[in-house]
């Protein structure tokens, strides 16, 4: 394995229009470089991987992984840098916003000043990245970069940056301790061990050349789930940090629910039965599309998750109206207390059931 070999990983997902572009751009900034690219790609449906196969026959420097299941970004830049024969490992986009001809400087400053790991900072708010950020990406990023510094405990100018360079060894020492930082891999490897020589590289982020960002609500929710999680040092895992918040969110629908049938003088068993139904379903499908979204359910699975969910879960609910009513009936009548103690125990109830054999 040669030690002085750069493995460029490049995690795909739908960029068949930018694949070959990037290959060409790359063999160019390292043609005097000993240097291989591996593209690890999350089954996409336009056929990304596929063009990359029939180019790496000719070029056996190019292979290409395909994963089926466990997607993701993080996750797909972890497998190719554990298949990587280079001593030196560089993650990178392909849409052309990374420019390959950075590389040599992330890994001369490598080299120069003895360091673990070199990343490449964008100019946030630079007028030279205005067709790169939006305005609205823009600002996300600095207030993200902001609350990474933090939770680092030290200042750097781009936490959040999807390219960066790290040798070998190091990256087989942080990786078992790695979880799920959707696309900010950077971050989970400083933080997992703060003692690493790390510097900034400033580079210019570029324009997409083809094709959409993959950066949507989902991403930034994911984001926000791992800081917190890193602020507890990793206590609270991110997705019981998001099932939490999605219960808060259906504590408003249950409470809403539940004062409106009391108004309307409905019994309060048979209104905390109809809030916590509704709020059930409502807790179904937000974590199906945020907390689960790596294994959300589709179509006819969805259907019958859903049922399997009500099912399963009925004795939390059941427990709830027992727990709610029984409080209802000693605490005097405080409908809110009482609601809170059957929601606590349907909440721990519900999330052993999404974990088990909902969202297996």
């Amino acid at each position: 394995m040669p030690a002085g070999r750069i493995s460029i990983i490049a995690p795909t997902y739908n960029e068949s229009g930018n694949v070959i572009p990037f290959i060409e751009r790359t063999k160019a900034a390292l043609r005097d470089k000993d240097w291989e690219i591996i593209f690890v790609d999350d089954d996409s449906a336009d056929g990304t991987a596929q063009k990359v196969f029939d180019y790496a026959a000719h070029d056996p420097r190019i292979r290409v992984i395909t994963r089926l299941k466990d997607r993701g970004l993080a996750k797909s830049s972890i497998q190719g840098m554990l298949s990587a024969k280079g001593g030196l490992l560089c993650v990178m986009d392909v849409d052309g916003q990374h420019n390959p001809e950075v590389v040599k400087d992330l890994v001369d400053r490598l080299h120069r000043d003895d360091l673990h790991i070199v990343s490449a900072a964008r100019r946030l708010g630079d007028e030279r990245q205005a067709d790169a950020l939006s305005p609205v990406r823009n600002a996300l990023s600095k207030v993200g970069n902001w609350l990474s510094s933090f939770v680092l405990g030290r200042r750097l100018v781009d936490p959040l940056t999807g390219f960066f360079v790290i040798r070998r060894e190091v990256f087989l020492r942080v990786a078992p301790e790695l979880g799920d930082a959707g696309f900010k891999l950077l971050l989970d490897i400083l933080y997992s061990h703060k003692e690493l020589r790390h510097a900034e590289v400033p580079f210019d982020f570029q324009a997409r050349l083809s094709g959409e960002s993959k950066l949507d609500s989902y991403v930034i929710w994911k984001f926000v789930t791992f800081l917190l999680s890193k602020m507890t040092r990793g206590i609270v895992p991110a997705n019981l940090i998001s099932f939490l918040f999605v219960g808060g969110l259906g504590l408003f629908v249950h409470l809403s629910v539940l004062y409106s049938a009391l108004a309307l003088t409905v019994p309060f068993m048979a209104a905390q039965t109809a809030a916590t139904l509704v709020a059930a379903t409502s807790n179904f499908l937000l974590n199906n599309l945020l907390t689960f979204q790596d294994r959300r359910l589709r179509g006819w699975n969805k259907f019958w998750g859903y049922l399997k969910f009500l099912l399963v879960s009925s004795v939390g609910i059941v427990a709830n109206v027992s727990a709610a009513t029984l409080a209802y009936e000693r605490l005097v009548h405080v409908v809110f207390l009482a609601t809170l103690a059957g929601i606590a125990i349907d909440t721990v109830w519900k999330f052993v059931i999404a974990n088990k054999f909902i969202w297996k």
